[in-house]
């Protein structure tokens, strides 16, 4: 793949999962909805993580220190990894788009 000028991506954004998302835009797949479908699972597993953390808290008496603890850095590490994967997402994007606009010139 030949870039018309060199990819300038923050580094925790994967050169490789950038590749992917724009072969998968260029086979045909929605992008779009792939975004939309990434927000929604980020949203669900939010929910489910503190839901379990606040079960865990209220139902079964867990240890306040170490249940908030684990949940706060579960949340934490999973939303830095959905940060990378959208923002490669959104790169993707951009790039096609760009040069689809140059195609189109």
């Amino acid at each position: 793949m030949s870039h018309s000028k060199p990819r300038t991506l923050p580094w925790y954004v994967p050169d490789g999962l950038v590749d992917d998302y724009c072969e998968i835009a260029r086979s045909g797949g929605d992008l779009r909805m792939l975004k939309t479908l990434k927000i929604l699972r980020s949203i669900l597993v939010n929910a489910g993580i503190i839901g379990i953390t606040l079960s865990a808290l209220f139902l079964t008496n867990a240890d306040a220190t170490i249940t908030t603890v684990l949940g706060i850095v579960t949340l934490g590490l999973y939303n830095g990894i959905e940060v990378a994967d959208y923002a490669a997402l959104a790169a993707a994007f951009a790039e096609v788009r760009a040069q689809q606009t140059e195609d189109d010139q």
